[in-house]
């Protein structure tokens, strides 16, 4: 069986036979959150002006699970084809705000790990987080396809940052809506079977209905003062992931010294590179409905 590099070599020398003999492929790297680099296959044909990006890594999974590489390469040429037909349509949106406002959502990032991404677009910085801006592109059983916003989209459309995120705000919450659940019920639900993170504490997750970049919920309007008012006390929010945040009332903790520990052990052997976001604990006050970083010395 070929290793990742022999697989990528073999795709871009066999991908075209038989198929679109007249048309350009190349590989090469694809920054996407927090830097990670994936391999995209591109193929241009000479009468299209679009060249969609299809990531090798998930196909070269396939290939390891199946064995049958013209198997695997017969769904690359589907995935193409299935691009190309989007690809119209997201050319057609994208032009147009009126098409796309009802779309627009928010999404919570690590700033310093996306800065260089973040340089080319719109964006919030709240401490060591990035709130970015995207546009819902396609929605199916299998999954949610969302579309960066650049400062070319921005300057585009004519809108301010501001307007960005009254809409974003807005459209987040309606199509993402907000969750919080016992870690216990969580475990459950999840089918993780895993025993809570410290046995004997109080733990809740919040996340939205899909569970997919529930982290962004931190920023709903809202969320965390009815939570505390629920809870009738400050708590801490733990980054589980992009996915996930871990909320933990204060009376369960004297000081945040092993949240942070527990925090970083996650992060440093459970969490996906590509799904972190944070090492920080965050505090939040009910009293002056504020979020602040917690001191882990506190």
């Amino acid at each position: 069986m070929m290793n990742f590099e022999e697989f990528l070599c073999y795709v871009e020398e066999h991908i075209l036979k038989g198929w679109k003999e007249n048309a350009e492929v190349r590989i090469q790297e694809t920054k996407k959150n927090n830097g990670i680099t994936y391999q995209g296959l591109s193929i241009r044909e000479m009468e299209e002006m679009v060249a969609p990006c299809i990531y090798l890594e998930e196909f070269y999974d396939l290939y390891q699970r199946s064995g049958d590489l013209e198997e695997v390469m017969e769904k690359i040429r589907q995935e193409y084809q299935w691009a190309m037909e989007r690809s119209a349509l997201y050319e057609m949106n994208v032009l147009q705000y009126d098409r796309i406002r009802k779309k627009i959502i928010f999404r919570l990032v690590n700033y310093e790990k996306n800065r260089e991404i973040l340089e080319d677009c719109p964006c919030i910085q709240m401490h060591d987080l990035a709130l970015t801006f995207r546009w819902v592109a396609h929605t199916d059983s299998i999954g949610i396809s969302t579309a960066l916003i650049t400062n070319r989209e921005l300057a585009l459309w004519g809108i301010s940052l501001h307007e960005l995120l009254l809409v974003a705000r807005e459209n987040t919450r309606r199509l993402f809506p907000p969750r919080i659940m016992d870690m216990d019920s969580f475990l459950v639900e999840s089918g993780r079977g895993k025993p809570p993170l410290m046995p004997g504490k109080i733990m809740y997750i919040m996340t939205n209905e899909q569970q997919i970049n529930g982290a962004t919920v931190l920023v709903y309007d809202g969320v965390l003062r009815q939570f505390a008012d629920k809870i009738k006390e400050d708590f801490y929010v733990l980054p589980s992931s992009i996915h996930e945040l871990i909320l933990v009332p204060a009376s369960q903790f004297a000081d945040a010294g092993r949240l942070f520990e527990m925090v970083r052990e996650a992060n440093d052997t459970i969490v996906l590179p590509v799904d972190y976001l944070s090492d920080s604990v965050y505090y939040y006050n009910r009293r002056k409905d504020q979020l602040t970083l917690a001191a882990s010395d506190a």
